[in-house]
């Protein structure tokens, strides 16, 4: 009899969720109304950035390249550390991207720190439509997405419900968050609908906006108390785990990066000799690696959504 790794089920899982679509109506067409807010009080946070060791890429990034049918030579893969943590991100820009690389360092450098530590790479890819997905982890942006502060928010939320950053682990299944659910009248928007990964997803956006925007969710939507238990969860969820939705502070874990491979399979010019040293600080928490995917769910996400902010 073959028996399943807890990682194996933990993707069954995962799989199983994504296809369970919520029946509650949207309290809003979508959460665009949230944007300028989180943007301007998310302030970016100052980094530098060199060049990844050259003829070499994190296999990661390779895998998701590649899997979206993109050369891997066409990618620019940057070094990009952030004052406020000790380790430095490595970002993987395709060339023909649909926004700047300097826009995409800024979004992702805006969110709190405790939440942008649960991101391991951040991809960006060209693409005629506007998505984004989760792979383990790692953020693949298309389109204008790489721009866009709430998809930032929503795709790094995955990352702390599906890797654990939670006392509920994952917060979108737990009892929790399904008692507090049933509370409710509605999902904050037809996306949420999808399903409860997504809702928790889309909930952890308004929290963030909650937390960090003055007047808070109400102050833009009079209706709120429609959806308070669920994106309430989510606040308590984030503040006993140490405020991961707040800015502020300097990061404490980090997912490890990934082995990094030559950019074109076997050449003469690289040998894992030259390989660069990936490894984490000394001081930094491990956050445990999970195996899942949104991309599913996220696909079609964002299509309606415009550059901006």
């Amino acid at each position: 009899m073959r028996v399943l790794s807890i990682s194996a089920i933990f993707t069954l899982f995962v799989a199983l969720a994504t296809s369970q679509r919520l029946t509650k109506p949207p309290l809003q067409p979508n959460l665009d109304n949230l944007k300028q807010g989180l943007f301007n009080n998310l302030p970016p946070t100052h980094s530098t950035r060199e060049p990844f060791t050259a003829g070499y890429i994190p296999s990661d990034c390779k895998k998701i390249v590649q899997r979206e049918k993109f050369n891997p030579a066409s990618i620019q893969t940057w070094n990009v550390r952030y004052d406020d943590c000790s380790a430095p991100w490595i970002i993987c820009y395709h060339k023909s991207s649909n926004g700047s690389l300097n826009d995409l360092i800024d979004r992702f450098g805006r969110l709190p720190v405790h939440t942008r530590q649960y991101v391991r790479h951040v991809v960006s890819l060209p693409a005629a439509g506007n998505h984004a997905y989760n792979d383990g982890g790692n953020i693949a942006f298309f389109g204008t997405t790489l721009s866009n502060i709430n998809v930032h928010v929503h795709e790094a939320a995955h990352s702390l419900d599906l890797l654990g950053a939670y006392k509920d682990k994952p917060l979108y299944s737990s009892t929790n968050w399904i008692n507090n659910y049933n509370q409710d009248s509605a999902v904050p928007d037809p996306y949420a609908q999808t399903n409860q990964i997504e809702n928790v997803a889309q909930n952890t956006v308004i929290t963030t906006y909650e937390r960090n925007v003055p007047g808070g969710f109400w102050g833009v939507n009079p209706n709120a108390d429609r959806i308070f238990h669920q994106y309430a969860t989510v606040d308590t969820e984030q503040r006993e785990a140490g405020k991961l939705l707040v800015r502020g502070g300097t990061c404490t874990a980090r997912l490890a990066n990934s082995s990094p491979v030559p950019v074109s399979g076997a050449s003469s010019r690289v040998s894992a000799a030259q390989a660069p040293n990936v490894a984490l600080p000394a001081g930094l928490q491990a956050v445990a690696a999970k195996d899942f995917n949104t991309k599913d769910s996220c696909q079609a996400a964002f299509d309606s959504e415009d550059a901006g902010h």
